[in-house]
């Protein structure tokens, strides 16, 4: 494994502090001096690796959701899976994002701050169609096999992305949290229906 450079190591602890504080206290709240003490390190090293608070906050944007992608090739390697089609693959996209580790209130927490405002921040907009974009393709390939019609995994593979992302929402609103068994109770029902 590859030794991390002191600029990767401080950009990821700007970007842990950035979602830390978008989390606890919202979006607004989370200026560059707020950030910066919560790395523990000055203001000015913001600017330094990142040039502006802006870029920042589109790095820990996409930040939030590198784990899922991380995971599902690790589930699908877990699996000995070489193929990105059919109800394993399903299940390893699924998993990635209902993961327990995945789904944490945090995370939903900060996914949801930056979401709320894909409508006006071009820069949310962009990040957020790439996510999306991604997410509906691993999801469409997957159900391919499963439905009759090509249109209908398009379909499907929108309406599961619409899914999860309600469920990463509910997790982030709800008291409590929402549990990945919950979701993936609800999404295997949704599947139920045209699926499995």
């Amino acid at each position: 494994m590859a030794r991390q450079s002191i600029e990767d190591i401080r950009k990821i602890e700007l970007i842990d502090a950035a979602l830390a504080v978008i989390a606890e206290e919202g979006h607004d709240a989370a200026t560059t001096q707020k950030i910066a003490a919560r790395a523990g390190i000055s203001a000015g090293i913001v600017h330094h690796y990142f040039g502006d608070k802006v870029s920042l906050l589109q790095a820990s944007m996409r930040a939030i959701r590198k784990p899922v992608a991380r995971a599902y090739i690790e589930n699908l390697a877990a699996q000995g899976l070489t193929a990105t089609a059919g109800r394993p693959a399903l299940e390893a996209c699924l998993e990635a994002h209902l993961s327990p580790t995945i789904l944490t209130v945090r995370r939903a927490a900060a996914w949801l701050q930056f979401t709320a405002r894909v409508a006006y921040v071009p820069g949310y907009a962009r990040v957020h169609a790439l996510v999306r974009n991604r997410q509906v393709a691993a999801l469409t390939r997957a159900v391919r096999p499963l439905v009759p019609h090509q249109g209908d995994a398009v379909r499907m593979g929108i309406r599961l992305a619409v899914a999860l992302d309600g469920y990463w929402m509910e997790c982030a609103t709800r008291e409590g949290g929402l549990t990945a068994k919950e979701a993936r109770l609800a999404i295997d029902a949704l599947l139920s229906d045209s699926v499995w």
